[in-house]
């Protein structure tokens, strides 16, 4: 039968640096939970940072959603 890899429901995407800005903060993704389409981003404005560990795949544009094509 051969090995086959266990499969993760989690894509690290910290390596491919996406990002894209909307309005004045800009969107980093760090990784993607297939099972729940969630990501976790980094969202940064002029002086703060922060990490949203739930933001729905969804908001995403249609530009970042077809480089990532989830299916």
């Amino acid at each position: 039968m051969g090995y086959r890899p266990k499969h993760t429901p989690f894509t690290h995407l910290k390596a491919r640096n996406i990002s894209y800005t909307e309005g004045d903060q800009t969107y980093t993704l760090i990784s993607m939970n297939r099972d729940t389409m969630t990501l976790e981003v980094n969202i940064s404005d002029g002086k703060s940072e922060r990490i949203d560990a739930h933001f729905p795949f969804a908001h995403l544009p249609k530009k970042i959603k077809k480089e990532l094509n989830p299916l």
